[in-house]
């Protein structure tokens, strides 16, 4: 009771945020900057190919990837489809990826907890070759 406790069933850890930081009134949750809690690894997300139905059904997906803060979940091909990989050392532990995973009773993806924050790497950016079109008609 009255103790912090991540449930990614319920919710996730909104990566713009650090309110709990601030009012957490045991100390349990120390003060962080924002910046540096967007790499403060205090999880990292496991995924499960049996439970994904990528693999299991041959259906779609990659609702974990695309709600993944940090970019650690990519998709990466798998036979006509993409499927997720996990890439730990940027994840934070953020939940996103397991918030969003449909499968059921059993997630496909889910965040392990760390006992000792870690630090996780940057999220890349990657730079778009975008080619505007000079005559575009609108």
């Amino acid at each position: 009771m009255m103790q912090p406790r991540l449930d990614y069933r319920a919710a996730f850890c909104n990566y713009e945020c650090t309110t709990c930081t601030e009012i957490c009134p045991s100390g349990a949750i120390l003060p962080v900057a924002q910046e540096q809690k967007k790499l403060t690894q205090f999880g990292t997300a496991k995924f499960l190919k049996d439970n994904c139905i990528v693999y299991t059904e041959e259906k779609e997906c990659g609702a974990c990837s695309e709600h993944c803060p940090t970019k650690a979940v990519r998709m990466v091909p798998y036979k006509k489809l993409v499927a997720p990989e996990v890439k730990e050392d940027y994840c934070i532990g953020c939940g996103a990826c397991e918030f969003a995973c449909p499968t059921r009773p059993y997630k496909a993806i889910y965040v392990e907890g760390k006992s000792v924050h870690g630090l996780a790497k940057k999220p890349e950016v990657k730079k778009l070759d975008v080619k505007v079109q000079e005559d575009f008609p609108f």
